[in-house]
């Protein structure tokens, strides 16, 4: 039996179907990808561990009547050409534009399409699949609703395998050159940053004594660097981090985006978190990702708009007052076992 995984565009459709991958591969299971030639997959087809396709795909949603024809067009040319390898095939498709030719070519068979959603508020793709699915896998319960209920698993997002390590969180601080004793924020936008959560960053650490690691992004990095040292704040700044593990691992509480593979992170270490959701995402998706959070009182959510510094900070000194009530709940949304529960249903 071969299995294709297919997944990309952005990194929240590519990670997660990388995490599969490798779990597949550990299982020994003859598994190829599937990707776009103009997504993020294709910038990191190196740390692809198996044989990768990468098709003319476009994207649909958003765009004018030409590009949307041009998605349409290379959506069913690729399915079409995908055909001849799916046979006898079982594919997991993790939505977004770049999996469409997979689902198409699944579908068209009849058999062995299987869907992962990541998000809250499911992307057109998998919504169109889902039609012709045999299972469709979720990570937040809000997402069930828009799924036929018989096929509706709840699994959690895959994470990868180098992200499940166990730390002593006092050692780590250390190495970061913190104070052990007291508490560290981290805040994050995303794998592109965010001015408005950078700019929000600077003066919570001007004006509370905590300690902190800030993910800028790349355009904001340096001039948030100089912020922080010429006032001698102790920030540590990064661009980005291929270490998420010991990042997560220093830290006691975030201010965070909603993406679905932050906040299944974040829930994997305990880590207590305000959500500022991305104002423009599909569908407002980032706000009904952290309101399940927060209803399982593992977070707070506030809108960008609502995003005062008093109303944050009163959120971060709120979430340190009960710091391991917020843990322990933000705790029981992650499923550390994800990968394992999908290819349980997968190879049955």
């Amino acid at each position: 039996m071969k299995f294709f995984v297919a997944g990309g565009g952005t990194g929240g459709h590519f990670f997660p179907a990388l995490a599969l991958i490798e779990c597949m591969l550990e299982r020994g299971l003859n598994v190829e990808f599937v990707g776009s030639q103009r997504g993020i997959e294709y910038r990191f087809k190196d740390s692809i561990p198996c044989k990768a396709h990468f098709l003319k795909s476009h994207p649909f949603v958003g765009k004018g009547p030409l590009e949307k024809a041009k998605a349409v067009y290379y959506a069913l040319t690729e399915g079409l050409k995908l055909l001849r390898h799916t046979s006898n095939a079982k594919g997991v498709v993790f939505g977004g534009y770049a999996s469409l030719p997979l689902g198409l070519a699944l579908s068209l068979r009849r058999k062995g399409l299987y869907l992962h959603e990541q998000n809250s508020v499911p992307s057109t793709t998998n919504t169109l699949l889902s039609k012709f699915s045999e299972k469709v896998f979720i990570t937040f319960e809000h997402s069930r609703r828009f799924f036929p209920q018989d096929k509706v698993i709840k699994t959690g997002l895959p994470v990868r395998k180098r992200l499940l390590q166990n730390f002593i969180k006092e050692d780590i601080k250390e190495s970061f050159g913190f104070d052990k004793g007291k508490p560290v924020l981290l805040v994050m936008g995303g794998s592109q940053g965010a001015s408005f959560l950078n700019q929000l960053a600077t003066e919570i650490f001007s004006s509370l004594p905590l300690q902190g690691i800030h993910i800028t992004g790349e355009r904001d990095k340096d001039k948030v660097e100089s912020f922080y040292k010429e006032r001698k704040l102790p920030v540590k700044v990064f661009a980005f981090s291929e270490d998420m593990s010991h990042i997560y691992g220093a830290s006691d509480l975030a201010i965070s985006r909603a993406g679905a593979s932050s906040i299944t992170e974040l829930s994997l270490f305990g880590i207590p978190s305000l959500f500022i959701p991305f104002p423009f995402s599909a569908r407002d998706h980032q706000f009904y990702n952290a309101k399940e959070i927060e209803d399982l009182g593992g977070g707070l959510v506030i809108k960008q708009e609502d995003a005062t510094l008093q109303k944050v900070i009163n959120g971060i000194e709120l979430m340190l007052s009960q710091r391991d009530n917020f843990s322990r709940n933000i705790k029981r949304f992650a499923n550390p076992y994800a990968c394992q529960d999908i290819l349980r249903l997968l190879v049955a």
